[in-house]
């Protein structure tokens, strides 16, 4: 009796990585019902997030801004991520969450990016100004002279970007709105005051080469005016990697996941010195800073994927941001950090259209300085949000 002959394409369809089946896709019913799946389970326990950069935001600026006495801590990164506060003039927002919006992100880290990346808000803004309003806060462990116990104080501000792409336009930054460090907790402040009160307020000894001691002044927002810096250099605009740049640059870089990887890669090798460690962690931070800029629609969507083919990343499924509004989170894997512990960083995005809602840094096991400060796994130790991202053709209103 004949041997019957075997199906080939049933064959080659059986040998097919999971990841390329096409019901496994962005958008595909397969999507739909893992990440339902997700959401129906508990969400996994925390670990511990990334504590690095203190208000760190994605613009890596190669010359000298003024930098806010909270946030001068040596050995992080020197930009502050976008953070924020409602703006006034009543512009349409383009990042946040939509009510409506889908969040269809399967289980897998890698293919819930590519996801994302489709769902990128492919409409094509323009205007004279692109205008980003952050909400940052970092969490500092005090050890004072003299003092048995260590307590933990929060430093936030709101931030807004205004980037002048246009000839003859300038580029703002408004720092320090609502500008304010506190004790985090009740206990943090009983602690306080059992120090007696004092202003100035002396960080707990870092890790190894972390350049000494740092001071903190206690005060709340209502104690500082906002700072107003002009941070273009003629018509460079922003910074990627260790060069700065123009609009006309941000315009040009590649759609193609493949070149803009390739273009990320090169910067690295000229940005070793950097206060980034590791190509890991300094492809994601770049990336993740591409997103904010004023780019192509392409381009964010190629940058997610860029993150997406970051060794180690996974997916948190639904959860919810430092401004407590709904995303999806994606993580790297926790590192070792000289402050507070092992820590990972996270971004949470809007699912439905890309929007990057926070960078921040999740302590996954506390030192012990911290864990006497009274901080746990799970605890965000540093973040930055995006309130609202924009074009527009009004330029910021300044602090009297």
């Amino acid at each position: 009796m004949a041997r019957k002959r075997p199906d080939v394409m049933k064959t080659l369809a059986d040998a097919r990585p999971t990841e390329l089946d096409p019901e496994h896709l962005a958008g595909s019913a397969r999507a739909r019902h893992d990440l339902s799946a997700i959401l129906a389970g508990a969400r996994e326990a925390p670990e511990a997030s990334r504590f690095a950069r203190r208000f760190a935001r994605p613009f890596t600026w190669r010359w000298a801004l003024p930098v806010a006495a909270t946030a001068a801590v040596a050995g992080v990164l020197v930009a502050t991520l976008p953070q924020g506060g409602p703006d006034s003039d009543g512009s349409r927002a383009t990042a946040g969450p939509t009510a409506d919006g889908s969040r269809h992100t399967p289980e897998n880290g890698r293919l819930a990016l590519l996801n994302v990346a489709d769902r990128v808000d492919v409409e094509a803004g323009s205007g004279t100004y692109w205008r980003t309003t952050t909400r940052s806060g970092w969490i500092g462990v005090v050890a004072e002279p003299g003092s048995d116990s260590a307590f933990a104080v929060v430093s936030s501000e709101t931030q807004r970007w205004s980037h002048g792409v246009r000839p003859g336009t300038r580029s703002l930054w408004v720092s320090g709105i609502d500008d304010s460090t506190e004790p985090r907790t009740e206990r943090d402040a009983a602690r306080w005051r059992a120090a007696g009160s004092p202003k100035d307020l002396t960080l707990a000894e870092t890790g190894s080469g972390a350049g000494g001691k740092l001071v903190l002044r206690m005060h709340t927002g209502a104690e500082k005016r906002p700072t107003v810096t002009r941070f273009n250099l003629g018509d460079q605009i922003a910074a990627v990697g260790a060069n700065n740049v123009t609009y006309a640059d941000l315009r040009k870089l590649p759609a193609d996941t493949a070149k803009l990887k390739e273009y990320l890669e090169g910067l690295y090798e000229e940005d070793r010195g950097s206060e980034i460690s590791g190509r890991t962690e300094w492809m994601w931070r770049q990336a993740a800073e591409l997103i904010t800029l004023p780019v192509r629609p392409e381009v964010r969507a190629a940058a997610y994927r860029v993150i997406a083919g970051l060794p180690g990343i996974r997916s948190l499924g639904e959860v919810t941001d430092p401004l407590g509004r709904k995303g999806v989170g994606f993580a790297l894997p926790a590192t070792e950090r000289p402050d507070n512990g092992t820590a990972r960083s996270e971004l949470i995005v809007d699912p439905a259209t890309g929007a990057l809602l926070s960078d921040q840094e999740v302590l996954t096991k506390p030192n012990a300085k911290a864990a006497e400060a009274g901080l746990t796994a799970g605890t965000v130790v540093n973040y930055t949000a995006t309130v609202k991202s924009e074009w527009t053709d009004r330029q910021l209103k300044t602090p009297k």
